[in-house]
């Protein structure tokens, strides 16, 4: 329950390969509400629009920590304010609450008005919530003071709609003079680049400073060369040096929503931990398995599991099992450069193969792991798959 001096709430209370990029919005500010699709509907309070001309919400995409900023205006009750300060939101306290969203699209916490109170988008008995897959808002959310607030009817018709979906993969390929070339799932996986950061070293990349977008990086010897996004891909200080040599992984092991470098060296994982200063875990991890190592959250919990790939079989050691092994191994019959990462949106990662540095097989977690594919990129080189965009 948020509390403070002046106000009170009530407590109470997820396609495939393709889609588009919002551009992030400040408090009134044009947001990422459909100019059509805006309207919701209280009984009580009457029409909201949540695309004004002078004001706007945006659904802000940041995986896990998902939120929306800005605000809707209604006739009778004037404005209403999506969040105080910059999400996800605690909603402890009158100076840190907001409207939440997880990657399945549900949301949570609460919206203020300065004539109607509070407003739960969680409430008991119903769930706001937004489609992963068309941006739609759905369901109820609750105020005291005028009662349920509906996004989304058939007659009379009307909705609420974003240009928000569920964080996609994207695939991209780093040529062997450094070149990353980059197929966003926001542009139809049309390729951009290259880019070229004048490091040419083991490239990978993971989101290592929690701005929901993967960041780039190198990793020369024991040297970490990462650029982050949100600062505007400048080399995050470094070069890092953790003082071990083997293959290098990066993924969120635990779950503070930013990467943590790993390096593995036959059987052994050494991992940092960012939510730790980037200590050494304190034991490292012997799964008895020596092969391609890689990290990705297959089992749909938020923390990365630990994998290994040996010609065509896949062990994967989920988080949510105490890392025991997936009840495999998996063998999808192609054997290549095993890449692995959330091409689906479903939230589970999917395992991917890619053959002769240029065809791309995917195994879709939401349709039971059927094949799909190849796919040829155009580039040939060392294949990466993350969320370049954030979208």
């Amino acid at each position: 329950m948020i509390t403070s001096n002046a106000h009170s709430m009530q407590a109470g209370k997820r396609v495939l390969f393709l889609l588009a990029l919002f551009a992030a919005g400040a408090v009134f500010a044009e947001g990422n509400i459909s100019a059509t699709n805006k309207f919701a509907w209280s009984e009580n309070a009457g029409w909201q629009n949540w695309s004004p001309t002078n004001g706007g919400v945006t659904v802000h995409a940041a995986g896990t920590n998902s939120y929306l900023s800005g605000y809707a205006w209604a006739e009778n009750i004037g404005w209403i304010k999506m969040g105080a300060g910059t999400g996800s939101y605690a909603n402890t306290t009158a100076d840190n609450y907001g409207v939440n969203l997880d990657r399945d699209g549900n949301l949570s916490g609460y919206a203020w008005s300065e004539t109607c109170g509070w407003i739960n988008f969680n409430p008991t008995h119903s769930q706001a919530v937004i489609s992963p897959t068309t941006g739609s808002f759905d369901g109820y959310a609750w105020a005291e003071n005028i009662g349920w607030i509906h996004f989304k009817n058939t007659s009379p018709a009307y909705n609420v709609c974003t240009s928000w979906r569920a964080s996609l993969a994207d695939p991209a390929i780093v040529d062997i003079l450094g070149n990353w070339y980059l197929c966003l799932a926001r542009n139809g996986y049309l390729m951009s680049g290259p880019f070229n950061f004048n490091v040419s070293a083991r490239p990978l990349a993971a989101d290592f400073d929690g701005d929901g977008k993967a960041d780039p990086a190198m990793v020369d010897g024991t040297l970490w060369y990462v650029w982050f996004t949100g600062a505007g891909y400048q080399l995050s200080g470094g070069p890092w040096n953790f003082g071990v040599l083997g293959d290098p992984v990066a993924a969120d092991f635990d779950g503070d929503g930013k990467a943590d470098p790993a390096m593995v060296i036959n059987t052994l994982w050494y991992v940092w931990f960012s939510g730790s200063g980037y200590q050494l875990n304190g034991v490292t991890w012997n799964f008895g398995v020596a092969g391609d190592p890689l990290a990705a959250d297959f089992d749909g919990d938020t923390l990365a599991d630990p994998a290994m790939v040996i010609g065509t079989w896949w062990y994967v050691w989920f988080t949510s099992t105490g890392y025991q092994l997936s009840g495999g191994p998996w063998n999808f019959g192609v054997a290549g450069d095993p890449v692995a990462a959330d091409f689906d949106g479903d939230g589970k990662a999917d395992p991917a193969m890619v053959v002769d540095n240029a065809l791309w097989y995917v195994w879709f977690s939401s349709i039971g792991y059927q094949p799909s594919g190849p796919y040829y990129l155009g580039v040939s080189g060392t294949p990466i798959a993350a969320d370049f965009d954030g979208q």
